[in-house]
């Protein structure tokens, strides 16, 4: 299905990216942004119209209005003392700010400490490379990986990069732990029902792979994953997609995340470990409605979770002996 955008909506963005369309414009709200306390609970300070006008550096009150009302409702709020920077307003300075509208920083096949843990063998680092796309990937260089689908072979993880901001403000050995909680907050968001880029409703359904079948090294044949159960994530409002195991979802409980750390598993770090190491079956119990059971193993114990056809977590049996 073709992803089709309301005519007002997108008429509305585009009257909102014409409200940007002056350096004038940017200077306005890079000057509100700029006014702003932020040693206190609400930052935003009203600014008035002379200031404003002088900050920004127009002479001519009436020029200076041509460019102000454009932003007005939309990224600039006025009041009886002054303009205030809206939200909204704060998100384009953010974005400016994030190197979203600059050169990207590139990994290209960086090498990475841990193996592979389908196969072993080497992995590394990709990040706005041709073959990723922008995105942030962590790639075996030795066999086919998790999942296809993505112009390449080997992927083990595709996420989000981070900003070029985000990047440049750490240490190379910061980045990675970065984009982990990055990831961990962006998949929570839309396991939760959130569009964690526009927060806009996501539709969550399940996806069964029927004949699945996983050869060392290899994915399956059927779904070009080794997952059996994924879960999808659809947004109304953006369509952004996102998938992820049932043990993704899973981890939106508190119980299983307990469960993983009396086990030595770092829930979000671990998460293809926690897929290949601990998932003992998972077993649909009811197709109306939908109702999965999936059993993980560690250390003698076993925690046996249900979800629904949306990945919600409808229940949760923790330590129960591995024999039982």
């Amino acid at each position: 299905m073709e992803p089709v955008v309301d005519p007002e909506v997108k008429a509305a963005a585009q009257d909102a990216f014409a409200a940007l369309g002056h350096e004038t414009r940017l200077a306005i709200l890079f000057a509100l942004w700029e006014h702003r306390s932020v040693d206190v609970h609400v930052p935003q300070q009203p600014m008035p119209f002379v200031a404003l006008r002088k900050a920004v550096g127009l002479r001519d009150g009436s020029q200076f209005n041509y460019h102000l009302e454009p932003l007005l409702d939309r990224f600039v709020h006025r009041t009886d003392d002054g303009y205030l920077l809206r939200r909204e307003g704060e998100r384009v300075v953010s974005a400016i700010l994030a190197g979203a509208f600059t050169d990207s920083v590139v990994f290209d096949a960086e090498p990475r400490d841990e193996p592979c843990p389908l196969c072993g063998g080497p992995t590394v680092f990709e990040c706005n490379t041709e073959r990723t796309l922008g995105s942030f990937a962590v790639r075996c260089t030795e066999c086919e990986g998790a999942f296809g689908g993505v112009g390449f072979d080997g992927a083990l993880s595709l996420l989000d990069s981070l900003s070029p901001a985000g990047i440049h403000a750490r240490d190379p050995s910061e980045f990675y732990p970065a984009q982990v909680v990055k990831a961990k907050h962006d998949i929570l968001s839309a396991a939760e029902g959130v569009c964690p880029d526009c927060t806009g409703t996501m539709d969550v359904t399940h996806r069964v792979c029927a004949d699945h079948l996983v050869e060392p090294g290899r994915r399956c044949a059927s779904c070009d994953t080794i997952f059996e159960v994924q879960f999808m994530g659809v947004c109304d409002v953006c369509h952004l997609l996102a998938v992820a195991p049932s043990t993704t979802y899973l981890r939106a409980d508190p119980r299983v995340l307990v469960f993983l750390e009396e086990h030595d598993y770092e829930p979000w770090h671990d998460w293809l470990r926690i897929e290949l190491e601990l998932v003992e079956r998972q077993t649909v119990r009811s197709e109306d409605p939908f109702e999965l059971e999936v059993v993980l193993a560690a250390g003698g114990d076993r925690l046996v979770a249900t979800l629904d056809d949306a990945g919600v977590v409808t229940g949760v049996d923790a330590g129960t002996p591995a024999d039982a």
